[in-house]
């Protein structure tokens, strides 16, 4: 048999001291979206969230390349659509009483009588004010909302090309080009980044809607809002985004003017993206922006997070979040 042992493990003294165990801070990605954003917009934290749980009114572009729009707004209303005029872009109205699907049903949507389309990328083809005669380039232009805004403002008189860099988004884009009824648009399959080398001093306009980390489009009271949204992601479509302006500034001709857009706050994307443009190229200048004062917006920044950024960005635009618009930033550049 096994005998017992006579030692006895010391019983801990009264006074023994268990030294706690550090806590270790941990941050969700929320934490840091909160932060960055709240430092961007120059907010308290606490509201970072309720600006990022508003969804947008579903707003509609009537359109003028399909029929009257008088017709087409009075047949709406009889319909029961309940419609509010944007005060600053005629043609154009929140449907209060019915959501982006419901309106997508309708038989004047799918006639191509008017498109559905977010506000603040409205504001990007109002700003660059395309007008008959001239030669417009829509780079990254899937899945043609601001190509068919284009043809329309310029009454279709315009000569515009519309790119995109993958095939199955051509393929919408020509879908849609020919719903909206666009005319003397030619819808083409490229990179971006080619634009400059073929095409050198070609167009009037520019438009460069850059592909983006999406931040303005974010809504905290979806499922899991953040899944898509990275500080990876947005230092990735920074180094894709200056390719894209230095290409699409190179298209333009001098005396013309480009739009730079993207749906994100983050100004890696945005102010960093023109200083990196202004800093290379001494010939492209900041055009102030005059808005009407119901659109929620913020001059663009010089300083963020150790950075510095170019004098000449206070006169880009920062769209605040809203049950209005999404977030947006907007520069306008001019080729001297």
């Amino acid at each position: 048999m096994r005998k017992r042992s006579n030692y006895k493990q010391p019983r801990k003294s009264k006074h023994s001291y268990n030294k706690p165990k550090e806590k270790k801070e941990f941050y969700t990605k929320e934490n840091i979206f909160v932060s960055r954003m709240a430092s961007i917009l120059l907010l308290p934290k606490a509201e970072i969230v309720p600006l990022f749980s508003q969804r947008a009114k579903t707003t509609i572009r009537l359109n003028p390349l399909k029929g009257d729009v008088k017709k087409t707004k009075n047949s709406l209303i009889r319909k029961g659509y309940d419609l509010e005029q944007i005060p600053w872009e005629e043609n154009t109205y929140f449907v209060l009483n019915k959501d982006k699907n419901e309106v997508s049903q309708s038989r004047e949507y799918e006639e191509g009588k008017f498109y559905i389309q977010n506000l603040s990328s409205i504001l990007a083809s109002v700003l660059l004010n395309p007008q008959e005669g001239e030669k417009i380039l829509d780079m990254c232009a899937a899945p043609g909302s601001k190509t068919t805004h284009l043809a329309a403002l310029a009454n279709n008189k315009a000569e515009i090309i519309a790119n995109d860099s993958e095939i199955s988004r051509v393929n919408s884009l020509n879908r849609v080009v020919d719903q909206f009824g666009v005319k003397n648009c030619k819808v083409t399959l490229s990179d971006g980044e080619d634009f400059g080398k073929k095409y050198p001093v070609s167009f009037d306009k520019v438009l460069l809607d850059a592909p983006c980390s999406g931040e303005g489009m974010i809504y905290m009271r979806g499922p899991k809002p953040l899944r898509f949204w990275s500080i990876q992601k947005v230092n990735r479509y920074s180094q894709i985004q200056r390719k894209l302006i230095e290409s699409a500034f190179l298209t333009l001709k001098h005396g013309g003017t480009m739009i730079y857009s993207t749906c994100t706050l983050e100004p890696e994307e945005n102010e960093g993206v023109v200083t990196y443009l202004l800093e290379k190229y001494p010939n492209a200048r900041i055009e102030e922006i005059d808005l009407h004062p119901s659109i929620k917006h913020e001059k663009g920044i010089t300083k963020w997070s150790g950075n510095k950024y170019h004098p000449e960005v206070k006169k880009t635009i920062r769209i605040i979040p809203s049950s209005e618009m999404m977030g947006f930033y907007i520069a306008k550049i001019f080729k001297e």
